[in-house]
């Protein structure tokens, strides 16, 4: 408990840290002091209207991203599965370019809803594929994803670059927080109140799920049912990420194993230290990405695939982190 207690204030802590870095960076570097006293009109414009929204989205889509790669890991008992090498983020990004191909207005609602429907029809397809006569195959799951997620990717930029209409939105490929304001703010967090809402409903459940299905539903958890519904949470959590952010890959992979390490692998002791840790290292990422080379900024995306990828060979080297037997 209090070993609990302690990595969880940590982690605030650092949530809290790397969310004032997140607003005070930018072109020009504001003092943390600017954000309760700006020196001007425009300093106080400046952190309100651009580098506030920025930091508060980037904090929930982290905090999404990571959750999603849990519950992922949990519901397939596999620990590298993430929504981003299953198709789920590669769909969503698929279906807001054809949308913008064909002439869908590129409004908040229309992203959000774009996103949802791609991210639940690519899930959909990789699922298809990896069901065999004995149920979900993990093996199956992971290499038919990332063939799957590979080609949707493939597909997406070629559309990007051979479309003129798209081109202002190649940016959904790399991912990202430039020009994020309130409207995406206030569509996100209904959906992670709601998100949030159904995993309290579904804790109990995912912990037993962590065990062999035979166990689990000797112990009452209806399998399928638990499935089946954090399924639906995981596509919300991506597909909205998706719709603000653009592609942002592995971070549902890395966090939820970092903390598996630190606090162990109980999923409704877990899922608040993933959540704070996701929101963390994506609102340090967001900082790095616009301090890197300003006045340009690096893309988001590329620096977390960057950090992923050296974390799987680890992770895949070392044969280290959580394991669903």
């Amino acid at each position: 408990m209090r070993h609990r207690t302690l990595v969880t204030s940590l982690l605030v802590g650092l949530l809290v840290v790397a969310f004032i870095l997140d607003v005070c960076s930018g072109p020009t570097w504001f003092s943390p002091l600017a954000l309760f006293h700006p020196r001007s009109t425009l300093q106080a414009q400046t952190i309100t209207s651009i580098r506030l929204p920025r930091a508060l989205a980037a904090l929930i889509v982290g905090s999404a991203l990571a959750v999603s790669g849990q519950l992922l890991q949990t519901i397939a008992r596999n620990p590298i599965a993430d929504p981003a090498i299953l198709g789920v983020n590669s769909g969503a990004n698929l279906a807001l370019i054809l949308g913008t191909i064909l002439g869908v207005p590129f409004t908040m609602a229309a992203r959000f809803g774009l996103a949802l429907l791609g991210a639940l029809l690519a899930f959909g397809c990789v699922l298809g594929l990896s069901m065999t006569q004995r149920g979900l195959a993990p093996l199956r799951l992971i290499l038919g994803g990332t063939i799957f997620s590979g080609f949707l990717v493939s597909v997406a930029y070629g559309l990007s670059l051979l479309t003129q209409t798209t081109a202002r939105y190649r940016n959904l490929l790399v991912g990202g927080f430039s020009g994020t304001t309130y409207d995406a703010v206030k569509w996100l967090l209904p959906i992670a109140i709601i998100a949030a809402a159904g995993i309290f409903w579904l804790k109990n459940d995912l912990t037993l799920l962590a065990l062999n299905d035979q166990l689990s539903q000797s112990l009452g958890n209806r399998t399928t049912r638990t499935r089946f519904w954090t399924a639906l949470i995981i596509v919300l959590c991506a597909g909205a990420s998706v719709a603000v952010a653009g592609n942002i890959a592995f971070v549902g992979l890395g966090i939820p194993q970092c903390i598996a390490l630190i606090s162990g692998q109980r999923f409704k002791q877990t899922v608040g230290q993933v959540a704070l840790a996701g929101g963390a290292f994506l609102c340090l990422g967001d900082t790095l990405a616009k301090a890197a080379r300003p006045p340009f900024e690096l893309p988001l995306g590329a620096l977390t695939a960057i950090l992923g990828g050296l974390f799987l060979f680890i992770f895949l080297g070392r044969g280290q982190g959580v394991r669903y037997e």
